[in-house]
């Protein structure tokens, strides 16, 4: 029979020994829970395939033409800005900076201002190489100019995230600047 004897202090040391993690582990925040040390560090948007820069037309705006950037902002909405030109004579333009809600690679978002008689809804079919803007019918008022629509097929010249996007006041980045942010100080 094999005779074991425990001395208190070598428990104590083992004990210790056993609760101080070796100096080449990392230290956990004592504050995160179990669960979520154990999840799978987080990956890219469900949105981020949408990113990028998509165009139709002319983009250097001498001829119709329109710019279409997605910033993926969460899991179910990308930041949308669109700037249109329809040409010559007049060069009518439109331009929104705006919030849409994506689901099953279908985009919808919407302008509503009764002070400015606004009411517009546009739809966005994304697909890997393009997205098809509709404006839904009986909600085309979009506060574009004269003639102005941003219906039309954008192709996707860019997949890169977008930092900003330019308007005549400048830049204005995705990150910095909320869709509500930016349509309050009325640019």
């Amino acid at each position: 029979m094999i005779r074991l004897s425990f001395r208190p202090s070598l428990l104590l040391l083992a004990t210790l020994g056993a609760c101080t993690a070796p100096a080449d582990q990392t230290v956990q925040n004592p504050a995160t829970s179990p669960a979520a040390a154990s999840a799978p560090p987080r990956t890219a948007l469900q949105t981020a395939s949408y990113a990028g820069e998509y165009n139709w037309g002319d983009p250097k705006r001498k001829e119709a033409g329109g710019t279409l950037y997605v910033y993926p902002e969460s899991d179910s909405t990308v930041l949308v800005a669109l700037d249109v030109c329809y040409g010559p004579p007049a060069f009518h333009l439109g331009n929104l900076y705006r919030r849409a809600v994506v689901r099953r690679g279908v985009g919808h978002c919407a302008i509503r201002s009764e002070e400015d008689m606004l009411d517009c809804r546009l739809r966005l079919a994304f697909s890997p190489q393009a997205v098809v803007v509709e404006t839904e019918p009986g909600h085309g008022e979009c506060g574009f100019g004269q003639g102005v629509s941003a219906d039309e097929t954008y192709r996707r010249t860019s997949a890169a995230v977008p930092a900003y996007f330019t308007d005549a006041t400048g830049k204005t980045f995705f990150k910095k600047t909320t869709p509500e942010q930016y349509n309050a100080e009325g640019k």
